[in-house]
């Protein structure tokens, strides 16, 4: 295994064969430095959702554990009138 030095300071222009395929040095530096503007961007969207969601959730007084299912819920993208309809009917057993 060799190592390859992808950030030197030369300005030239690296080429790589690795069997099938030649790639260039440029192209894996802009792949970096594309990639960690998107996990920077990630960082800052999934910050600002925090915020958003404990200042709504204060704001509204929302309960926490009912929040929770209804995320869960619709992350897992359940049929509600289903899982209503199910609920009711152990409901209804339970009572019995």
């Amino acid at each position: 295994m060799s190592v390859v030095r992808i950030f030197n300071n030369g300005d030239e222009e690296q080429t790589v064969d690795s069997g099938s395929e030649a790639w260039c040095m440029d192209d894996v530096k802009e792949y970096v430095k594309t990639y960690m503007v998107y996990d920077l961007q990630i960082k800052d969207l999934q910050e600002s959702r925090r915020e958003w969601s404990a200042d709504f959730i204060k704001e509204k007084s929302l309960p926490k554990k009912e929040l929770a299912t209804a995320l869960s819920t619709a992350k897992k993208e359940l049929d509600m009138d289903l899982v209503n309809e199910i609920y009711d009917n152990i409901t209804s057993l339970v009572s019995e």
